[in-house]
């Protein structure tokens, strides 16, 4: 009698264990599901990098430019939302002289601007600058279709558009 009472304990707490065993994967897979779903379909999570450089001469200057720019969404989107710039400068030693950078500013559209950088800083012969611009949350900007990146130098300027991944100037 005590044997069979055992035997039923024994497959009573089996089965119990089976149900919770299937309730739990039935849970995990309802959460996962969620999870990839709000993954897939929040545009917060997804982030674009734009990395372009190329060799600039202009007067005296020979210098390599590369602007990388970071955000979040998708850089086939209008807009593209910016989180960061990082505007690098290698001014070649076969320049003369020492090339001044005056300002870094986004165009949100061609007349709508915002600064990144006003204080300016140089560049001499052989040397590398590297500056990264990380934007606070209310001061990043939403470049538009026409938006894009200016670097005003010393007597001359380079856009740089984000959308066309292509660099215009030198202008003076």
């Amino acid at each position: 009698m005590g044997f069979s009472c055992k035997a039923e304990g024994i497959s009573k707490s089996h089965s119990g264990r089976n149900s919770l065993t299937r309730r739990g994967r039935m849970i995990l897979l309802v959460l996962a599901g969620g999870f990839l779903w709000q993954m897939a379909f929040s545009p917060h999570l997804s982030a674009f990098t734009i990395i372009e450089k190329k060799v600039f001469k202009e007067g005296p200057y020979l210098f390599k430019l590369e602007v990388q720019v970071y955000g979040t969404g998708s850089s086939k989107k209008i807009p593209l939302r910016v989180n960061s710039v990082k505007v690098k400068i290698k001014n070649e030693r076969a320049s003369s002289q020492t090339l001044e950078v005056k300002t870094v500013r986004a165009y949100l559209e061609p007349q709508v601007f915002q600064d990144l950088e006003t204080k300016g800083y140089r560049v001499s012969p052989g040397q590398w600058v590297t500056k990264y611009y990380r934007l606070r949350k209310g001061k990043r900007p939403l470049l538009g279709e026409q938006g894009f990146i200016h670097i005003a130098f010393n007597g001359f300027a380079i856009t740089f558009s984000p959308k066309e991944r292509k660099f215009q100037g030198p202008f003076k």
